[in-house]
C-alpha cells in the first residue's frame, strides 16, 4: 500500500492506494520561483502593451481597482500596496482609488475576509464596495456585443471611473481557457444579465470553449469585446505554483500581458500523461474547497481537458469540507427537479438555466461520463444526493465503492491541486 496525501481545507489529508492500482500523481511541472515583491515592481515599470500606470494615470482621475474575492488566492496582499504607491507616485490620493471586489454571482466579501485578501493595510487605506449582479440599480447597461449581440451590463462605479485596473490569478478555467486578463470586468463585475448570456449551453456546448484553450476560445471572445466597451486600461497577473508561491508576474494590456502569462502558466499546469485511469483522486484545496460550487471545479480538468482523465464510467472522487456549503442555493434547487445526469442535461438544454445555475450543465456532462463521489463534506448527505453526488465518509470508504464497482484492479489517478492541473492524456 502507498501512502497518499492531498490537500484538505488548512489540513493535509492522508490515505493509502494499494501498489498495483496507482498510477501515480499528477502534480503541476516545478518551476523556479520568484521574488514577489520585485517581481511586482519590475512588472509594473516594464509593463506589457502599455505605458507605465504612473504615466497613464492622471490627478483628479477616479480610479477603480477590480481585485479577485474570497475564492481566489493571489496574495493581493502584496500587490495591492505596491499598485496603490504606483498611483499615489503618479498624483492620485487613496481618497480618490476605489476597490470594487470581483464577486460575479458570488457572495459579498465580509470585512475580515477583505483583511485576509488584502492586508489591513489597504482595507484602512481606501474604500472597497462587494459588486452585486442583482442590483439593477448599481448597474450601467453600455450596449451588445457585435458578435453574438449579448447585452453588457457592469458595475456603475467601474463604468464611470477615469481609470480601470483589475488584479487576477492565470491558472485554468473552465470557459476562459485560462483565467486572468479580461475576466474580471466581463464577468467579476457583470451584471446578472449578461453572465447569464455567457455561461450557457450555447457556449458550454461548443468545442472551442476548453480548459487551457484562449486562442479561438468563443467565451475569452465575448470577454474580449465585452470588456471594450468599459475599456479596461490595465491588469496585474500572477502565476502561482501550488504552493501559492510566485512564478511570474505580468502587467500592462489586458489582452497583450495575458497571453503572455498564459504562456507561463501552460509550463506549470499543463502535464504530459501516458494513459487514462478508472478512478481519479482530485483535491480541490484550500480556498476552493470551502464550498461545493468551487470544489467541483476539481474534476473539471480531468473530463473537459484535451481528452478526459477518467474512463467514461469510471469514478470521479474530490475530498473538500465545504464549510460553507453547497456555494450557491440556485443549482441545488434546480438539480432536485431531475433524477439522473440524462435528464438533467436535457433539461438544460431545452429549458435553460439562471445566472450562477451553469453548474447544473457542467456537473450533468460529468455525471454523464463518471460517477462522482464528496469525501467528508459538511454538507448533508440528503443534498448530496439531490445534486446526483454520492456522499461519502472517508476516503477509504470511496475507494472501496469504487473497487467493488469498477474491480479490484482498476487503475487510479491522483491530483493533489485538481484545480490547476491539466493532464494532457497522450
Amino acid at each position: 500500500m502507498l501512502q497518499v496525501e492531498v490537500p484538505y481545507g488548512s489540513q493535509k489529508l492522508c490515505f493509502t492506494v494499494p501498489d498495483k492500482n496507482l498510477l501515480g500523481i499528477i502534480v503541476p511541472q516545478e518551476v523556479p520561483t520568484i521574488d514577489p515583491a520585485a517581481a511586482i515592481r519590475a512588472a509594473l515599470a516594464q509593463p506589457i502593451g502599455s505605458v507605465r500606470l504612473r504615466e497613464m494615470a492622471r490627478p483628479g482621475q477616479k480610479v477603480v481597482i477590480i481585485p479577485t474575492d474570497i475564492t481566489r488566492s493571489l496574495h493581493e496582499e502584496i500587490i495591492l500596496p505596491l499598485l496603490l504607491d504606483e498611483l499615489n507616485a503618479a498624483g492620485i490620493p487613496d481618497e480618490d482609488i476605489t476597490l470594487v471586489v470581483a464577486t460575479g454571482t458570488h457572495r459579498p466579501n465580509s470585512r475580515e475576509e477583505c483583511v485576509a485578501m488584502y492586508g489591513e493595510e489597504v482595507v484602512n487605506r481606501v474604500r472597497i464596495v462587494n459588486h452585486s449582479a442583482y442590483d439593477e440599480a448599481s448597474l450601467k447597461y453600455l450596449g451588445k456585443t457585435p458578435s453574438r449581440g449579448i447585452p453588457v451590463k457592469v458595475n456603475r462605479l467601474v463604468a464611470e471611473a477615469d481609470l480601470k485596473i483589475a488584479t487576477g490569478v492565470i491558472e485554468p478555467h473552465l470557459f476562459a481557457g485560462y483565467s486572468g486578463g479580461v475576466k474580471s470586468i466581463a464577468v467579476g463585475v457583470a451584471g446578472a444579465e449578461t453572465i447569464a448570456a455567457t455561461h450557457n449551453v450555447d457556449i458550454l456546448d461548443d468545442p472551442r470553449t476548453r480548459l487551457g484553450v484562449i486562442e479561438g476560445n468563443v467565451f475569452r471572445q465575448f470577454l474580449e469585446e465585452a470588456t471594450a466597451f468599459v475599456k479596461l486600461d490595465f491588469v496585474v497577473n500572477v502565476v502561482l505554483n501550488p504552493r501559492k508561491e510566485f512564478v511570474r508576474v505580468v502587467a500592462g494590456d489586458p489582452v497583450a500581458a495575458h497571453a503572455e502569462g498564459v504562456r507561463t502558466a501552460r509550463q506549470v499546469y499543463e502535464v504530459p500523461v501516458d494513459r487514462q485511469a478508472d478512478i481519479v483522486i482530485a483535491a480541490p484545496g484550500y480556498p476552493k474547497d470551502r464550498d461545493l460550487y468551487q470544489a467541483t471545479r476539481a474534476v473539471n480538468t480531468s473530463v473537459y481537458g484535451p481528452k478526459p482523465l477518467v474512463r467514461k464510467g469510471g469514478v470521479l472522487i474530490i475530498p473538500a469540507p465545504c464549510q460553507d456549503g453547497i456555494g450557491h442555493e440556485g443549482y441545488h434547487a434546480w438539480m432536485k427537479t431531475v433524477h439522473s445526469a440524462d435528464e438533467a442535461a436535457e433539461k438544460a438544454r431545452s429549458e435553460g438555466f439562471a445566472p450562477g445555475e451553469h453548474k447544473v450543465f457542467v456537473l450533468a456532462r460529468i455525471l454523464q461520463h463518471a460517477e462522482l463521489m464528496i469525501v467528508g463534506s459538511a454538507i448533508p448527505d440528503q443534498t448530496l444526493r439531490e445534486l446526483l453526488l454520492t456522499p461519502m465518509r472517508t476516503m477509504e470508504e470511496a475507494l472501496e465503492r469504487a473497487f467493488a464497482k469498477l474491480g479490484p484492479d482498476a487503475s487510479v489517478w491522483v491530483l493533489p491541486y485538481g484545480v490547476i492541473t491539466i493532464p494532457v492524456v497522450k
